[in-house]
């Protein structure tokens, strides 16, 4: 396996990686996680269950079967939902096969859904809206930052389109701005960082990776200054040296988008150390939305770092190892250019 190739497999893997490891700590607070002790292993989430919804009203769902420790949540349902459409398609993201994969999830127990994406998912389901007339006008969540990594890995090179298929994949389930200008900052990130080599770490600036997904975000539309903003407020405490935690709680740690998005990418660009004390920080040091913080620093610090940087114990016992790798490996052969 080449080192591009295992960018791929350590994204998509550590998106998963890290999904499953915040799990657990979703709502509570950098204090709380620290009284459990250090981050190390999955653990099980308490009282946490998929659902099965019903075709009827959202009301009447039931509680499916509780998750277990390395499983993870909607967040890699649908990336990995994702991951499967754009390799049936052969590598273009039809937004009418989107929507069909997201009606295959509401049917098949999503994991701790987000309102939106669960919302756009029912319209969908009963054929009543088309895919640009599905989304939730307020829907803001990190939801689809948190599913964009095979659009940030399949269309590397291909500035274009990566930058609008990010958005149309948020406008499918998100009419907010602000989810859509953070998916195209957590698709643009990923394709940055796939060329890093391991001797590029000493001197890359992470303060101009910060500046240029600002830079990229608030040229691509007028709606999207508030969160540019946000990213280039992430470039300033990085670059002024603000103590981490006091940074994080500046950016804040909730599942709107505007919080999550800048405050992940500032801690991927702060920090120096290796992949796992990268992942486990971020999720102990933010609290809060730890699911989704933790599945996109993982997606980051997989593209980064390659797959062989990821803990053994991590790959065996994270959910659907083998399906996460397979289906990582036939993204890359889909960014390959065709050979004559």
């Amino acid at each position: 396996m080449g080192p591009q190739e295992a960018k791929f497999v350590g994204c998509i893997l550590g998106a998963a990686i890290g999904d499953a490891l915040g799990l657990p700590f979703v709502g509570q607070t950098p204090e709380q996680i620290a009284a459990a002790g250090p981050i190390r292993d999955f653990v099980p989430p308490q009282g946490v269950s998929s659902v099965v919804v019903p075709v009827a009203e959202l009301g009447d769902s039931e509680v499916g079967e509780a998750l277990l420790a390395g499983q993870w949540t909607e967040n890699t349902q649908l990336l990995m939902a994702l991951a499967e459409t754009l390799i049936e398609e052969g590598g273009v993201l039809i937004p009418e096969a989107w929507g069909h994969k997201l009606v295959r999830w509401v049917n098949d127990a999503p994991r701790m859904p987000d309102v939106s994406t669960l919302q756009a998912a029912l319209q969908l389901r009963t054929g009543g809206v088309f895919w640009d007339e599905s989304a939730d006008p307020e829907g803001a969540d990190s939801g689809p930052a948190a599913r964009v990594a095979p659009i940030g890995l399949l269309y590397a090179g291909d500035a274009l389109l990566r930058r609008r298929n990010a958005v149309t994949l948020a406008q499918v389930t998100h009419g907010d701005p602000d989810a859509q200008a953070a998916a195209m900052a957590v698709s643009e990130a990923i394709a940055q960082l796939l060329p890093i080599l391991p001797g590029d770490m000493a001197s890359w600036d992470g303060g101009a990776f910060l500046a240029a997904l600002a830079e990229t975000v608030a040229s691509a539309s007028p709606a999207y200054a508030e969160f540019a903003r946000c990213l280039q407020l992430a470039e300033t405490l990085l670059r002024d040296g603000v103590d981490r935690p006091a940074a994080i709680r500046l950016l804040g740690v909730s599942g709107w988008s505007r919080e999550t998005i800048p405050c992940v990418l500032y801690c991927v660009a702060s920090h120096r150390g290796d992949l796992e004390t990268l992942l486990t920080d971020t999720i102990a040091q933010t609290g809060g939305a730890t699911d989704s913080i933790g599945c996109i620093t993982g997606a980051l610090a997989g593209a980064l770092h390659g797959v062989d940087a990821l803990p053994a114990r991590w790959r065996k016992n994270v959910e659907g190892a083998d399906r996460l790798e397979e289906t990582a490996h036939a993204l890359y052969r889909l960014s390959l250019p065709p050979t004559d």
